[in-house]
């Protein structure tokens, strides 16, 4: 090999070797920024999951309280009939209530049939 031949293979080889050495360096580049926006996206994501989980332990303690005051208004109904119905006299019958634990009997009737 002549001496110009290799200057020109080094030459060349220099060049190809710069070349590939920008090319993955650009490739680098590359895959930290798609990194990057994918640690960002990964990052709303989990925002938004904690924001869901918020709303949905809202409603959960909206629904218990509303069922809740459902079952005090409920019960408040039941124990206004039952006074109510004692204080009206029940004609030999027994409120039905948790404090009730006596049956009272009625004489029995027998109808003539004909």
């Amino acid at each position: 090999m002549d001496g110009t031949v290799m200057i020109v293979a080094i030459v060349f080889l220099g060049t190809t070797t710069g070349t590939i050495h920008k090319y993955l360096d650009a490739k680098m580049s590359l895959a930290r920024r798609q990194a990057s926006e994918g640690e960002k996206n990964l990052l709303r994501e989990v925002q938004a999951l904690r924001e869901e989980i918020a709303s949905l332990k809202r409603h959960e303690a909206e629904a218990i309280l509303s069922f809740d005051s459902t079952l005090q208004t409920l019960d408040a109904r039941l124990k206004h009939l039952e006074r109510r119905a004692l204080a009206e006299g029940t004609g030999g019958q027994v409120a039905v209530g948790p404090g009730s634990t006596a049956a009272v009997e009625e004489p029995a009737t027998v109808l003539a049939q004909r």
